[in-house]
């Protein structure tokens, strides 16, 4: 849908954009390209009296000039953090920009200019991802929204915030006309949209997901959480279980990993019963399908854990099918983009 889109404006001077600005990646999808740009939402700072910018020229990095900073970031301070069992310092937490980091907002600038690119003489227009409120921590979204849009603003980019569950679902719906459940999985927030016909009949987070699991997995064995998180990207496998490991310590790891996985889904399969018990008027009569993205949702035999947990409960409504999107990880990206191209062709 997107390539049939774009074929119409690609030979003018507007670039359309899908900007998923998630709490561990940070995805874009353009009109002009058909790959997917994904970096790590991360960063590492370095003292620059200690280490020259020659020194990096393998590295991504990024220089704050106006305070002489120099920050590694991406995947390399994720490896770089992992190599020397180091804490990562992450821009955004529990889906929102970290209160705590002093310097978060000036590394997503330099990094959104990193991976949007040079848009000068372009009109460029793009849809970025925000997260609903989170039913079960009290932070407003509003802050994290407004700022995003000062950055785009700054770049030059016209922007619009769209809900991030609600991108997946003009991803991965178009089939059903827009019908359906989406929850994404990410790393700070589980983002959950139900809707009917293109119309949001039901938005809400939990602040419980990919972050929450690892904390508690490094609390329970004394780790540092990205080692955590390193060792669950590498070696999970919900789907034969951590027994087959035959590393002991590892082994351990992804048994913890498994426990509080299974306990994240039961938490959030509640969560949606009770939210559209209490909020939402309209019957929907119709079957629609329940869409499973997200970083988190990678491991192998998530969807079959997920499967198995829903079918302990009864959902208010009837479910078609449970389907995993076709790449999880830049899903809502490229359903932003989807927006963004149908905005601009209307205008």
């Amino acid at each position: 849908m997107v390539d049939e889109i774009t074929d119409n404006i690609k030979n003018n001077n507007i670039i359309s954009i899908g900007l998923d600005i998630g709490t561990m990646n940070i995805c874009c999808a353009k009109s002009d390209s058909t790959i997917v740009k994904t970096t790590r939402n991360v960063f590492l700072e370095l003292d620059p009296d200690e280490i020259s910018v020659s020194e990096l020229s393998n590295v991504s990095f990024v220089r704050n000039e106006e305070d002489n900073k120099l920050f590694i970031i991406g995947a390399d301070a994720f490896t770089f953090a992992n190599i020397f069992s180091q804490k990562i310092s992450r821009p955004m937490e529990s889906g929102l920009i970290s209160p705590k980091e002093l310097y978060a907002i000036d590394v997503l600038t330099l990094m959104l200019k990193n991976i949007i690119g040079d848009v000068r003489d372009k009109e460029v227009y793009c849809s970025y991802s925000v997260p609903a409120e989170a039913i079960d921590k009290s932070r407003s979204v509003t802050y994290h929204e407004k700022v995003f849009g000062r950055i785009l603003s700054a770049i030059g980019v016209n922007h619009t915030p769209v809900n991030e569950a609600m991108a997946i679902i003009y991803s991965e719906c178009a089939k059903e006309k827009f019908s359906g459940i989406a929850i994404s999985f990410g790393a700070g927030m589980a983002n959950t949209c139900i809707s009917y016909k293109g119309i949001e009949a039901l938005k809400f987070s939990t602040a419980r997901s990919g972050d929450w699991i690892d904390q508690n997995v490094a609390e329970s064995l004394s780790m540092v959480s990205n080692r955590v998180t390193n060792i669950k990207e590498k070696n999970l496998n919900l789907r034969d279980g951590f027994m087959s490991e035959k590393n002991r310590k590892t082994r351990r790891i992804l048994e913890a990993l498994e426990y509080y996985y299974t306990s994240l889904v039961e938490y959030t399969i509640k969560k949606i019963i009770k939210e559209f018990d209490e909020k939402v008027d309209i019957e929907i009569d119709d079957e629609i399908p329940l869409v499973i993205s997200g970083g988190t949702s990678l491991p192998k035999g998530f969807d079959d854990l997920f499967k198995d947990t829903l079918r302990k409960y009864n959902l208010p409504f009837e479910i078609s099918e449970i389907r995993r999107a076709k790449n999880p990880l830049t899903a809502v990206a490229s359903g932003l983009l989807i927006k963004t191209i149908s905005d601009v062709k209307n205008l």
